[in-house]
């Protein structure tokens, strides 16, 4: 769910001093500065991060002019899909709805994206029983999972191939999986998370559900994250924005 603008907050704190209402604004702070750090991360900061990686490895390359030129497209897309994603966030924080395309044609697009750029393999499949649609939170929380998972199958991965699955996981439970056929890594749950799995798993609480990363030396890494069917659909006066293409 969209947090209020600051300065909206801030007004309401002004209207009435109780402490009811004072305890509200500060939560409703938390809640958009948590919602304004994981969209910097999903949506800036993991760009730039690759864009700073891939400039520092072409400057050990031998190199042409031509791959030059090709190097300066990538950075060009990239720089624009950074200036996308803060217009994005931007209108989001204005309360705008931004994200018109249907989840599983993003998801989808994505997935092509992904694979022309890094020769991984990527495959989306939707099985029966996914809903024909979902609210307009679940879709943008779900992408940016998918889009942080996928981030991490390029950067530390290894793999080959890379599938996302979109099925029920119970009657009144669906379940989205991300896996790799990458090196995996062990597990450590006394090591601290990263930023990106943080927020991964704050966006799955968000919609009710949780979100579960498997993975050991040698067997690739899964991202599963389960949640209620009723926190993914639409219901009475709810938007929906994802429609399941056929």
């Amino acid at each position: 769910m969209a947090s209020p603008p600051i300065a909206a907050v801030r007004r309401a704190k002004g209207r009435d001093g109780s402490t009811t209402s004072d305890q509200k604004v500060k939560e409703s702070e938390l809640e958009l500065r948590g919602l304004v750090a994981r969209e910097l991360h999903d949506r800036v900061a993991q760009t730039l991060t690759g864009m700073l990686v891939d400039l520092e490895n072409f400057k050990t390359e031998p190199v042409g002019w031509e791959d030059v030129q090709r190097r300066l497209d990538t950075v060009q897309d990239s720089t624009r899909q950074v200036l996308r994603s803060l217009r994005e966030l931007l209108h989001d924080l204005r309360g705008e709805e931004t994200f018109s395309d249907t989840f599983v044609k993003s998801v989808g697009d994505l997935l092509a994206r992904f694979e022309q750029k890094t020769a991984i393999n990527a495959k989306l499949t939707v099985l029966p029983g996914w809903p024909q649609s979902i609210t307009a939170p679940a879709s943008m929380n779900l992408y940016r999972i998918v889009e942080e998972a996928l981030t991490n199958v390029r950067r530390h991965s290894g793999a080959r191939t890379v599938r996302i699955v979109l099925e029920p996981y119970s009657d009144d439970q669906l379940v989205m999986i991300v896996g790799d056929d990458g090196r995996g890594v062990q597990s450590d749950s006394s090591s601290p998370a990263g930023m990106g799995t943080v927020g991964m798993k704050e966006r799955a609480v968000i919609l009710g559900g949780e979100l579960r990363i498997e993975s050991a030396h040698g067997d690739g890494t899964t991202v599963r994250a389960i949640f209620p069917r009723s926190g993914l659909m639409p219901g009475p006066g709810r938007a929906h924005s994802s429609a399941l293409d056929s």
